[in-house]
């Protein structure tokens, strides 16, 4: 299978870079796989459990936003944050989901309903990334 170059970088760091077979990721218009000589491509990112398949293994990470960019054979996300599975706190992931739960059971003002499910979209992904 042919392989394209990656890089993840988040503002604190470089997350990733190397050569990879597919990443699979959901973007504003859904959940997308990228393959080698996929067709230029930019999009923003949803919080989501990440895929990343290379040749010698599958690896899964929790991005909570961000954009994607395809070009000449290679991919670049500037990520707003990602983590690998085994950092993350698996407890207070769970303590944010249900603050973001209890917030959207409440009659908030719109503006608080949406942070609320970002926020529970972002730790829903850290979740399900520790799960996979």
């Amino acid at each position: 299978m042919s392989q394209f170059n990656i890089e993840i970088v988040t503002p604190e760091s470089k997350f990733f870079s190397g050569e990879i077979d597919a990443i699979s990721l959901t973007t504003l218009s859904g959940r997308v796989q990228l393959l080698a000589h996929h067709i230029n491509y930019a999009t923003g990112i949803v919080p989501s459990v990440m895929k990343i398949r290379t040749k010698e293994t599958i690896k899964y990470a929790a991005i909570t936003g961000g954009f994607m960019e395809f070009t000449n054979n290679k991919a670049t996300i500037m990520a707003d944050s990602v983590e690998w599975p085994e950092d993350i706190d698996i407890k207070r992931a769970e303590a944010a989901r249900d603050r973001a739960k209890e917030r959207l059971q409440t009659k908030a003002e719109s503006l608080d309903k949406k942070r609320a499910q970002m926020s529970l979209m972002r730790a829903l992904a850290r979740i399900k990334s520790v799960d996979k």
